[in-house]
């Protein structure tokens, strides 16, 4: 019975970090090229087009074919890697959407793994430590959270949006460390 009271509690707590983080993690970020303004990606036609798919699937809770999506853009740049060719944006931009695709699904442990490879490409990328500081949330791992969102009102572009979101989320997780 204590089980499964505690299995509730943690399940509702996971529900109310979606209701409150969620949404920010995917409206700070412009739909058109899957980066808020002041942070561009070098992209080809085909693969702009993709990203926008891509944010457009997250904005509309379909991660299931964001996900699908992502890993296709992750698996080409991959093959390509043999050719010797660097990591480009695009590919470290999809870690990040896969990770939010996975967020979205509930499949916290992947989507972590799928954040820490994004932020080893891109260790100042905003979007992925936000991401990342979410997942922490979720996990209740409050300090981990606290010192990424931190980390992504740091690096963020200078957006009085961006900047608003993560300050209310810094003080939702110092709420929860007092």
């Amino acid at each position: 019975m204590k089980h499964r009271k505690t299995t509730k509690t943690i399940f509702g707590a996971i529900i109310i970090a979606f209701t409150l983080i969620l949404p920010t993690l995917v409206h700070a970020q412009d739909s058109s090229t899957g980066r808020t303004a002041g942070s561009n990606l070098d992209m080809g036609d085909k693969s702009y087009k993709a990203m926008q798919r891509i944010r457009k699937y997250i904005n509309k809770g379909e991660f299931d074919k964001a996900e699908s999506r992502s890993k296709r853009i992750i698996r080409a740049e991959d093959r390509s890697k043999r050719t010797g060719l660097s990591k480009s944006d695009v590919y470290k931009d999809a870690y990040n959407t896969f990770c939010v695709s996975l967020t979205g699904q509930g499949k916290i442990d992947e989507a972590m793994e799928a954040c820490n490879q994004s932020i080893e490409y891109s260790p100042k990328q905003w979007e992925s430590l936000k991401s990342r500081a979410t997942l922490y949330f979720m996990k209740q791992d409050f300090r981990k959270s606290l010192s990424d969102f931190t980390l992504a009102l740091d690096y963020a572009p200078n957006n009085k949006a961006v900047s608003d979101v993560l300050k209310q989320n810094i003080g939702v997780v110092k709420s929860k460390i007092n």
